[in-house]
């Protein structure tokens, strides 16, 4: 996965966004997922240095808890459909 420095922006205000739905706390989601905070950080930042992977996964997981709590999530204009990435 290779994003432009507009499509890292674009992508860390959409996981922003649903981070903020989904009314988790940091703490929750690094223990749910296995992420330091410093990862989580530069995940939802999506940095020039953040692995695809934990990207996709920080996606997939806000989605399944933003449903879970029968909300709609903030839909993704980048990050439509996982092809990499084989986690779950």
């Amino acid at each position: 996965m290779s994003l432009n420095s507009a499509q890292r922006q674009q992508t860390s205000m959409e996981l922003k966004a649903n981070f903020d739905i989904s009314g988790l706390t940091c703490k929750e989601v690094q223990t749910d997922l296995g992420f330091s905070g410093e990862l989580l950080e530069e995940t939802l930042n999506v940095g020039s240095g953040t692995h695809g992977e934990a990207v996709w996964r920080l996606r997939d997981y806000l989605e399944e808890k933003i449903q879970e709590q029968g909300k709609e999530p903030h839909p993704y204009s980048i990050l439509k459909t996982n092809i990499w990435y084989k986690y779950k």
